[in-house]
């Protein structure tokens, strides 16, 4: 199946999204909590660094692992399985950056849950402009 991956403009270009729209999270969360001391632009690096970081090499493999589970399936559990992975995959990730910038503040554990769930909720929103970008930019790497 011949296809192409998004070249070094095109992750930036999702990189750069994902970051913008974290920034707007930074900024909403320290209207919640006005004692968060850290800029908006550092809860946005550190979130996007580690999306960067865990969430590329995780999803790979969880694909992998469900191709193993499920090689010949034709359902949508697998891809129903992946999206359920990444969507607690980055509530976590949301649920660690919130408490970073927030450890000193003795927030309630279900207060952080829900931050870190609309967290996950909006970095699915960001991928629809962040793939689009992504798919359009110039240097792709064709694949076969």
């Amino acid at each position: 199946m011949a296809g192409y991956f998004p070249g070094v403009p095109g992750f930036i270009a999702f990189a750069g999204v994902k970051f913008g729209g974290y920034v707007l999270a930074g900024l909403a969360l320290k209207k919640f909590q006005p004692a968060i001391e850290a800029s908006a632009v550092k809860i946005a690096a550190t979130r996007t660094g580690l999306g960067i970081l865990i969430g590329p090499l995780l999803t790979i493999a969880l694909a992998f692992g469900m191709e193993q589970l499920f090689p010949q399936s034709k359902s949508s559990l697998p891809t129903i399985g992946i999206f359920a992975f990444i969507f607690v995959l980055r509530v976590l990730i949301w649920r660690l950056v919130i408490h970073l910038f927030t450890r000193r503040l003795d927030l309630p554990n279900p207060k952080l849950w829900k931050y870190a769930s609309f967290g996950a909720v909006w970095s699915y929103l960001l991928d629809v402009p962040g793939f689009g970008l992504a798919l359009i930019s110039p240097g792709h790497i064709p694949i076969c």
